[in-house]
């Protein structure tokens, strides 16, 4: 289904990855961290979900056809 080549990623979001990183390592507020960690756990759960839900509806179409496909094989 995946490629190794699609857990890459761009160049862009690698920069943006290594800004929020160095951040992180130059911060020394917990409570900002405890903060942001948060919101970032928050944020990964309601991807994970709408995630969870494409790849559900996905299924169910994908069923839905092959199912219209069988019928239309035993018409045949």
């Amino acid at each position: 289904m995946f490629k190794p080549g699609d857990f890459d990623l761009t160049l862009e979001a690698e920069l943006k990855l290594r800004v929020v990183t160095d951040e992180i390592d130059e911060c020394t507020d917990i409570e900002a961290l405890r903060e942001n960690l948060k919101a970032s756990s928050t944020l990964l759960m309601h991807y994970q979900q709408i995630i969870n839900r494409m790849i559900l509806d996905q299924i169910n179409k994908d069923l839905g056809d092959f199912g219209l496909l069988i019928k239309s094989v035993e018409d045949s």
